[in-house]
């Protein structure tokens, strides 16, 4: 039989029980409840940070790492400048250059320029620079004029291109660009004889036409005589013809 002492430690033991399993329901619920009320407060406090640490980064990286950054520098371009021409057939084309030393001291300076040619044509022509050579002190400035006569070497309605060398200190380049145009020119023909006559219905129960001049005569004098000569005035009296109807 179950003495008295086994019977109130298996008691004890089961209120024991009961107590550790309310106590870990109250735990979890306050649990629960705390994270339900933080969350939002947890989730600002997140943001915050994420909203602040690529600040205190970059403040980061750009106050230790100045003293370690190599500053660079980009090349100016090749061709500093371009020429356009469009110009007809049979034309003369001009443009100018304007070079400067801005170095401390004097510099020679050479141009040479290439020939004109488009995507399908060499023309063979090449355009005259005067000066082609120079010397420049230091500040000077030089104007270069660029020209050349457009003739048969180019195909109308085509474009065409080219450098101009110029070598001083170094090497830089002007582009030259060309359209020729087909050279039209306004011409036009005229007939001119006697006055052209129309022919106008009359009332279509008539069965009648009229021919009437189409333009006013103008008074026509002979070399060497003052006699007015063909009809003046107004156009002249229509011509009534009778058709068969």
């Amino acid at each position: 039989m179950e003495t008295k002492a086994e019977a109130l430690l298996a008691n004890a033991a089961k209120e024991y029980q009961t107590a550790l399993s309310r106590w870990v329901r109250f735990t979890d619920e306050v649990v629960n409840n705390s994270m339900r009320l933080g969350r939002p407060l947890i989730n600002a406090y997140l943001q915050s940070l994420s909203d602040t640490v690529p600040a205190i980064k970059e403040v980061a990286r750009t106050s230790m790492g100045k003293g370690c950054e190599i500053p660079e520098t980009q090349c100016p371009p090749y061709c500093v400048c371009e020429l356009d021409w469009d110009a007809c057939e049979d034309s003369q084309i001009k443009g100018s250059i304007n070079i400067t030393n801005t170095g401390q001291n004097a510099v020679n300076f050479t141009l040479q320029a290439g020939t004109f040619k488009s995507e399908k044509d060499e023309s063979g022509k090449k355009p005259d620079i005067t000066p082609a050579s120079f010397t420049l002190a230091p500040g000077a400035s030089q104007a270069v004029v660029v020209k050349m006569s457009v003739g048969s070497d180019f195909d109308p309605n085509d474009r065409y291109e080219t450098e101009i060398k110029i070598r001083g200190r170094y090497e830089q380049c002007v582009k030259l660009r060309l359209f020729v145009r087909r050279n039209t020119k306004p011409h036009c023909s005229i007939d001119h004889g006697e006055i052209p006559r129309r022919i106008v219905a009359h009332n279509w129960y008539d069965h009648f036409q009229c021919e009437e001049l189409c333009f006013e005569p103008i008074k026509q004098r002979h070399p060497g005589s003052d006699k007015p000569v063909g009809t003046t005035g107004k156009v002249a009296a229509k011509a009534v013809k009778k058709t068969k109807g």
